[in-house]
C-alpha cells in the first residue's frame, strides 16, 4: 500500500473497515483477518455498465491485499454527495437499470428473516414492551405473508435489498455510484420497491420505475419486513432508540397507507 495513502483522510465505513482516500483512490482497510467478500460481484457488476466502484487488481491479480494481517481493498475514488429525498427519479430510473440486468451468479432469496423472529422472543424489551401486542401482530402478518408469497412464481432479478439514499453518490444530475452490495440476491423486484415509500413520493417513483404489473404480496411483504427489520436491529442491539419510532412503528402504522398507493401498480 501507497505510504502515502496512509496519511489521507480516514473515513469509518461502517463497523467493518476504515476508508482512506487521496485525490484518485479510495482503501478500505477491514478491522478483522477474514477475506472481504463479494468483490468478484463489484466487478461484475461494473463490467454490466453499472456505476459500481471495481476494486483494483494488485500486482498478483487479487481483488484485495493484506497490510499488517487486515485486507486491504483499493477503488477508483468516486465523487458526489449521499442521494436524497429530492433525487427519487434517479434512484427510479437507476433501480430500474438494476432489474434489467442479466447474467449476474447470485444466490436466490429465501425470505427468512432470522433478526425478526428473535425479536418475538424480546417483547418484554422496555423500548417495545408497550406496543408487544402490535409487534407481535405484526410478526403473525409477515410470516401469513411470507406464506402467501412463497405460494407465487414471479419474476427474479438481481435485487440490491439496500437501495437507499445513503448507498448512493450523486454527481452532476447523475448517480455516480452505487455502493454496499452485500444483501444482494436474486429475488422478485417488489423487494427492492420498499424504497418508493420513502420521500412520500410512492405511487410517483413506481410510474418512474414504469411498471404496471407488480404483486401485492411480495410488496407486502418487502414494506412489512422493513419496517420490522429495522426495529428489530435496533432493539436487539440497544442501539437509536428514536428509531425504533421513525423507522419501526411509524412504517407499521403507514402500511396499508403505502399499499393502497401502490395498488393501481399491480396485476
Amino acid at each position: 500500500m501507497d505510504s502515502a495513502l496512509l496519511h489521507s483522510t480516514r473515513i469509518r465505513v461502517g463497523s467493518r473497515a476504515t476508508g482512506v482516500a487521496d485525490g484518485a483512490w479510495f482503501v478500505m482497510v477491514w478491522r478483522r483477518t477474514e477475506p472481504p467478500a463479494h468483490l468478484d460481484l463489484l466487478s461484475e457488476l461494473s463490467a454490466a455498465g453499472l456505476p459500481v466502484p471495481a476494486p483494483v487488481p494488485t500486482v498478483a491479480g487479487e481483488l484485495y491485499g493484506t497490510w499488517c494481517g487486515r485486507p486491504y481493498v483499493v477503488f477508483p475514488l468516486v465523487h458526489g454527495r449521499t442521494a436524497d429525498d429530492d433525487d427519487w427519479r434517479l434512484t427510479a430510473r437507476m433501480l430500474k437499470r438494476v432489474h434489467q440486468l442479466d447474467g449476474i451468479d447470485l444466490p436466490p432469496t429465501t425470505m427468512d428473516e432470522p433478526l425478526i423472529w428473535k425479536l418475538r422472543e424480546r417483547l418484554d424489551h422496555p423500548w417495545i414492551t408497550g406496543r408487544a401486542g402490535e409487534v407481535a401482530d405484526s410478526i403473525l402478518r409477515l410470516e401469513r405473508t411470507i406464506e402467501r408469497a412463497r405460494a407465487k412464481t414471479v419474476p427474479h432479478v438481481v435485487c440490491h435489498q439496500d437501495f437507499k439514499g445513503s448507498n448512493l453518490l450523486i454527481d452532476e444530475g447523475q448517480v455516480a455510484a452505487i455502493l454496499d452490495w452485500e444483501q444482494a440476491v436474486l429475488g422478485p423486484r417488489e423487494h427492492d420497491l420498499w424504497t418508493a415509500r420513502d420521500g412520500g413520493v410512492g405511487a410517483s417513483f413506481l410510474a418512474e420505475y414504469g411498471t404496471r404489473d407488480l404483486d401485492l404480496d411480495h410488496l407486502e411483504y418487502a414494506l412489512l419486513a422493513r419496517a420490522l427489520r429495522d426495529l428489530a436491529a435496533r432493539v436487539l442491539t440497544e442501539t437509536d432508540r428514536p428509531g425504533v419510532d421513525t423507522w419501526g412503528f411509524q412504517q407499521l402504522a403507514r402500511l396499508d397507507r403505502d399499499l393502497a398507493s401502490f395498488r393501481p401498480f399491480c396485476a
